[in-house]
């Protein structure tokens, strides 16, 4: 028997695999086609939906009626036009 105390626990160490820790990461990586590139949305900007919003809505018709009913939250609505005929749909967005 001995009379030395017991040592304190310790806590678990994580062993690695062989060679993981050891030798340093030699494989080059291959260029990135994105990296120091910035690469354009594919989505066109606000000012471009909106010069190419603006430049239709100048070139279409222009309608004149009474607001038949619109749903603020969906956007949308119908014109029933002074001159007769049939319901205009309408659609904004920002």
């Amino acid at each position: 028997m001995s009379s030395e105390p017991p040592p304190p626990p310790q806590a678990p160490t994580r062993q690695a695999s062989v060679g993981l820790l050891d030798t340093p990461r030699t494989r080059e990586r291959s260029p990135s086609p994105l990296r120091g590139n910035v690469v354009p949305s594919p989505l066109p900007t606000r000012r471009t939906r909106t010069f190419s919003a603006t430049v239709r809505a100048s070139q279409g018709p222009v309608y004149k009626g009474v607001c038949k009913c619109f749903c603020r939250s969906k956007g949308h609505g119908f014109i029933t036009p002074a001159d007769g005929g049939p319901d205009i749909f309408l659609h904004i967005s920002e």
